[in-house]
């Protein structure tokens, strides 16, 4: 008499190594997202500090110049291009590889005459799906340092 498995055994069979893979898919895609995220994220801090840098040689160069950057109440420039355009937010999302980042600077000067010193912010950001990430960097400058 030969030994064999009956229909109903295979189809549990089947249902369960189903599961199994359904269950393993689900664990490498949320592990593939959050490894992108991640990414992401140390992308965006890296063009942060780049930015930060940038105004810290800005403010080097002439700190005059640096704190009429601050048109009354913070201003907010875009540093695509690590350059003073216009005062304006960015307009789009294309900095950095790949490009889907803006980073922002807003410059505020403390309140003083003359200034001595002021509140310099870099936000970088970016959308995950629907969701928009900030990196924020934040220091003060004085013209001590």
């Amino acid at each position: 008499m030969k030994k064999s498995f009956s229909l109903i055994e295979v189809l549990v069979f089947i249902t369960i190594l189903s599961l199994f893979f359904i269950a393993a898919m689900t664990v490498a895609t949320y592990s593939l997202k959050n490894m992108k995220s991640a990414e992401y994220k140390i992308l965006a801090s890296h063009l942060a500090e780049q930015g930060m840098e940038w105004m810290r040689s800005e403010k080097e160069s002439n700190w005059n110049q640096f704190t009429a950057r601050d048109l009354g109440g913070g201003t907010t420039y875009c540093l695509k291009n690590l350059n003073w355009n216009s005062p304006s937010a960015c307009p789009d999302y294309s900095l950095g590889t790949p490009a889907i980042f803006q980073r922002e600077v807003t410059v505020t000067n403390q309140a003083g005459t003359p200034v001595t010193s002021v509140d310099v912010e870099v936000d970088v950001s970016w959308y995950e799906q629907s969701n928009k990430i900030t990196i924020p960097v934040k220091t003060v400058f004085s013209i001590w340092e």
